[in-house]
């Protein structure tokens, strides 16, 4: 803790920093600290985002899409009918 202090005197006598505490937003993260880690959550930045657009009550559209048992990763897909999406 004492490096930690030091380096930030190093800091605040270079740059006049100051020291917020602990991370809770940084760039629209959400970072909050549990006893089993750190958790990260966009909740918050995605919810930002559909307020600005306008977008926050809209609902989720009918979006078609082919069933399909096989695995998709070892053919090529393709669309059906275009006009569907």
């Amino acid at each position: 803790m004492n490096d930690i202090k030091e380096i930030k005197n190093q800091l605040h006598a270079t740059f006049k920093i100051k020291d917020l505490g602990q991370l809770k937003y940084f760039i629209g993260l959400e970072i909050s600290r549990t006893h089993e880690g750190i958790h990260v959550c966009q909740r918050k930045y995605a919810l930002n985002i559909l307020a600005n657009t306008g977008m926050l009550n809209a609902k989720p559209p009918n979006t078609p899409m082919a069933k399909r048992n096989e695995n998709l990763f070892d053919q090529t897909l393709s669309i059906y009918d275009a006009s569907n999406y």
